[in-house]
């Protein structure tokens, strides 16, 4: 059985260096020396000792929650009630959550394996590798989210589409008739939740006989000055859809700073209904979902499949409706 002295010196380096990269912590190990260790370690299918005592039970009692990139996740509104909920579900059932950021599918299965995690729930864009996750990781898995086309994954995720619709709805019911719509540029070009909620509000514009134009599909990453876009197009743009509550409120923040007005000048509707959405001056208009109950119901269908591991995989789409309040107006 390779021991971390075997892994250290067919590495060439000390003990402890192994197991700085073992744990993550690879600020004092050269990139290069880093690779050659992992490389080691995948060679030889090394578990680290740290999880010999869970292993040797065959239960850990971990959950892993599982972070696709290396975004500030927890400091999101909507990805930290998100694990906020399922920590506090994880518990109630005597087991242990693990959070875990990856931006490699690699990685996901060394940590599963690592740490002997019993069960595992995935927050983020996992879709390009979902497949081999589920290959790769022979225990129960929890997406959320995910509008892969790989069949039999448990998954549970909301109507992002019938989302595009209400808000579009709103909008054209309360005279509205130039939009734009606003998203993260990983969003728009690879998330299928901000891709089907631009459907869904682009589908129902058109289906009124009007137009949503390629160039007021906006990226906040990418166009860095959205609002003057925004302000100079060649018609007048009136609503403006966010795919979440943070883009929504800072468009609002960025409106105000340029002396103008939500709604006077520019209707808003989010996407979340987060606390946040209520306090803001004015109360943002939004597509409600309920991220308690989602965060619940990947917890329980998680523990369920632990349970039984003969269960088929199962998908769950919660509804979303609209939360009126004071931040789009009525054009007559």
């Amino acid at each position: 059985m390779t021991t971390l002295k075997d892994i250290a010196k067919e590495a060439g380096v000390s003990i402890m260096t192994v197991s700085r990269v073992i744990n993550g912590n690879k600020s004092k190990v050269s990139e290069e020396t880093a690779r050659k260790i992992m490389e080691i370690i995948k060679k030889y299918n090394y578990v680290p000792n740290s999880s010999a005592r869970s292993l040797s039970s065959k239960n850990s009692r971990i959950v892993s929650v599982i972070f696709g990139g290396y975004g500030n996740y927890l400091t999101d509104a909507y990805f930290s009630t998100m694990f906020s909920g399922i920590t506090q579900h994880v518990q109630s059932h005597g087991y242990h959550t693990m959070v875990n950021y990856v931006n490699d599918y690699h990685d996901i299965t060394r940590l599963l394996h690592t740490w002997n995690a019993d069960g595992a729930i995935f927050l983020g864009i996992f879709d390009n590798d979902i497949l081999k996750i589920k290959e790769d990781n022979q225990i129960p898995l929890v997406f959320t989210d995910s509008y892969s086309p790989v069949r039999q994954i448990t998954n549970v995720g909301i109507d992002d589409y019938k989302g595009g619709v209400l808000a579009a709805k709103h909008f054209i019911e309360r005279g509205h008739r130039n939009f734009a719509f606003v998203g993260p540029s990983l969003g728009i070009n690879f998330s299928g939740v901000v891709q089907h909620r631009l459907q869904g509000f682009k589908d129902t514009i058109t289906n009124a006989g009007l137009t949503l134009k390629s160039e007021h599909i906006l990226s906040v990453d990418e166009d860095i000055n959205v609002i003057e876009k925004i302000l100079h197009s060649n018609e007048p743009i009136t609503a403006i859809f966010a795919t979440s509550d943070m883009i929504a409120i800072d468009l609002i923040d960025k409106i105000t700073s340029m002396g103008l007005q939500v709604p006077k000048d520019y209707s808003i509707i989010g996407f979340d209904n987060l606390p946040l959405s209520y306090y803001v001056t004015p109360k943002l208009t939004t597509i409600a979902q309920d991220i308690n109950l989602k965060a619940k119901l990947a917890s329980d269908i998680l523990f369920r499949h632990m349970n039984d591991l003969s269960l088929p995989s199962e998908s769950i789409v919660l509804d979303v409706h609209l939360i009126e309040r004071a931040s789009v107006r009525s054009i007559r």
